[in-house]
């Protein structure tokens, strides 16, 4: 066959379109997966820069609420922020019910970042008013749920202001994002002050801040050593039998996975541990649960 013939050929019909050429499965995949994540980083900084322009406000804490209970956001080093208010939103959101407001515990920015980790004294009388705080509630609203949710350096101030509680006190759960507490820290005093228990959310890929960080400049009960909010809580060391069942039944580890990534925010850095699309779906259910 001739070059000329060979080319009348390959010619297509008049009309017809050439085929475009098709991408193999697997690039497909990579792409989707590239466009939903790039979408969910997007929407992450959208909401970002929304709160820091004001363009979305805080809830406020309706004092309505409070005859159905009352949740307390404890926020992490950085002390009252636009992402402590997000949280808020997030519980509420997930529909949490009954009041929902922070207890910045912290000195404010930027004076107070070395202070509020390394500062355990003050911390614990942070704690203790926290403690105060939920007493004084618990009379004027008796039987009414109370959650603690702390993000990261919050989550210490949580866990003293549970093991602050007088005795015959208690309150139904808490919950840890990012915890700045070393991994072997004691949780029996706290875990014997709550109903449910403790719910702690960790990630492995928390590495900068929770493991590099936490060993540099030590976690909030001053420990130098990766924190909880990374690698989960251990088991202490010469811990009666009584005690590990105490934690057994109610210290509940939520480690954090790729599908969280893929479903919100969430993807198992230290800050998107308390955005608000995961604390939507994966941590007011367990505060709404009985």
């Amino acid at each position: 066959m001739s070059i000329v013939a060979a080319n009348q050929a390959l010619r297509l019909p008049r009309g017809a379109k050439a085929p475009s050429p098709q991408l193999p499965r697997k690039a497909k995949r990579v792409w989707s997966h590239f466009l939903h994540q790039a979408a969910l980083r997007f929407q992450f900084a959208t909401s970002w820069v929304s709160r820091g322009l004001g363009l979305i406000q805080p809830r406020s804490l309706n004092p309505a609420l409070l005859e159905h209970g009352l949740t307390l956001v404890l926020p992490g080093i950085e002390s009252e922020s636009i992402f402590t208010y997000g949280m808020c939103d997030g519980l509420f959101e997930g529909g949490v019910p009954g009041a929902i407001r922070v207890f910045n515990w912290g000195l404010p920015f930027p004076g107070g970042y070395l202070a509020n980790l390394t500062r355990i004294d003050r911390n614990r009388r942070r704690a203790k008013d926290l403690a105060a705080e939920i007493v004084t509630y618990q009379k004027n609203y008796p039987g009414r749920p109370v959650h603690l949710v702390a993000q990261s350096g919050g989550a210490g101030v949580a866990v003293f202001a549970a093991e602050a509680l007088p005795d015959g006190v208690t309150i139904d759960g808490i919950v840890l994002l990012s915890g700045a507490l070393s991994p072997t820290y004691n949780l029996t005093r706290a875990l014997q002050k709550t109903r449910k228990g403790i719910l702690n959310s960790h990630s492995h890929k928390d590495i900068f801040v929770l493991k590099l960080g936490t060993r540099c400049f030590g976690t909030i009960d001053r420990r130098f050593t990766h924190a909880a909010g990374c690698s989960g809580f251990e088991l202490p060391e010469n811990l009666s039998a009584e005690h590990q069942k105490l934690y057994a039944e109610k210290l509940c580890q939520l480690p954090w996975r790729e599908e969280i990534g893929h479903q919100t925010h969430n993807w198992g850095g230290h800050l998107s541990s308390g955005n608000e699309a995961y604390l939507a779906k994966h941590i007011a259910p367990w505060v709404k649960s009985g």
